[in-house]
């Protein structure tokens, strides 16, 4: 590809994905997760799919500083969505677990999201979503080799 050609691919790329991901995030505000941030929903997810884990799995796994989750680990104890258990054999290690109501929470917006996107995957056929996430996992790995 010449200059132009990816300089025009770039910009279509990168106003899709903008565009998908305000949509998204606005309609996963609006309907799924009306009491949390998307990034809390999605830390909240994570934990419940990895019962236990640390802040630094967190970071690693969103690509953010250890700060910024601190911050938003912070936010969601004081909510009683998440505790912190020290490692026995190791007390400067702190796991973070879902509390029941965390759980609950997570269940629901799950419930929700899998109602709200499933709406929107109706509109293509299995195979063009099973198409979309395979290049978007391709993409995602070929960014981490990257760094």
């Amino acid at each position: 590809m010449d200059y132009k050609e990816t300089k025009h691919l770039v910009e279509a790329y990168t106003s899709a994905m903008n565009l998908v991901f305000r949509r998204v995030t606005s309609v996963m505000n609006e309907k799924v997760h009306k009491e949390l941030t998307t990034d809390q929903f999605g830390t909240l997810r994570y934990l419940y799919q990895n019962e236990s884990c640390t802040s630094s799995d967190i970071a690693n796994e969103f690509a953010i500083g250890k700060s910024a989750v601190t911050a938003q680990i912070n936010r969601l104890v004081d909510r009683g969505f998440i505790e912190r258990v020290r490692d026995e054999s190791d007390r400067r290690v702190v796991f973070l677990h879902l509390t029941e109501e965390g759980k609950q929470l997570v269940e629901k917006g799950n419930e929700k999201l899998y109602e709200v996107l499933g709406d929107v995957l109706s509109h293509f056929e299995k195979e063009e979503v099973t198409n979309i996430i395979e290049k978007l996992e391709k993409l995602a790995d070929i960014l981490e080799h990257k760094e």
